[in-house]
């Protein structure tokens, strides 16, 4: 009985999974359609317009791949690739909200903990 409860919840869980990839899937293509759009319709395109839409686009990426990499490891997130999404979301806050000079200090120093954290979760395997 309880293995089939787990097995049930397993089903649950990666038919959940799956249907969140394809949700990601389809805000990344909506995501580069609006960008397509906005260089088609609109030449004075901000800068940081441009950068937050690629990072936004990044982070989907990125996502996307957690997710296969769960399937492929055996039903198994990697601590690793979350990591890549925290670096990529830090990083993407800091270009588009870089006002307060103490707060982007802080978000750098963030990031270096978190590119140290990868350092040792390579070194020392622990994932």
């Amino acid at each position: 009985m309880i293995d089939y409860f787990t097995k049930a919840l397993y089903f649950c869980l990666n038919l959940c999974i799956a249907i969140l990839g394809v949700i990601l899937v389809v805000f990344l293509f909506q995501e580069c359609w609006g960008m397509i759009y906005t260089f088609i319709e609109n030449k004075n395109v901000k800068y940081n317009y441009v950068v937050e839409k690629m990072l936004i686009a990044f982070m989907h990426i990125e996502f996307i791949l957690l997710i296969i990499q769960y399937f492929r490891k055996n039903y198994h997130f990697s601590l690793q690739f979350f990591i890549y999404v925290g670096i990529t979301a830090v990083i993407r806050f800091i270009i588009v909200e870089h006002y307060n000079a103490i707060e982007t200090l802080l978000l750098a120093v963030t990031i270096g903990v978190l590119i140290f954290c990868l350092h040792l979760l390579k070194r020392y395997s622990l994932d």
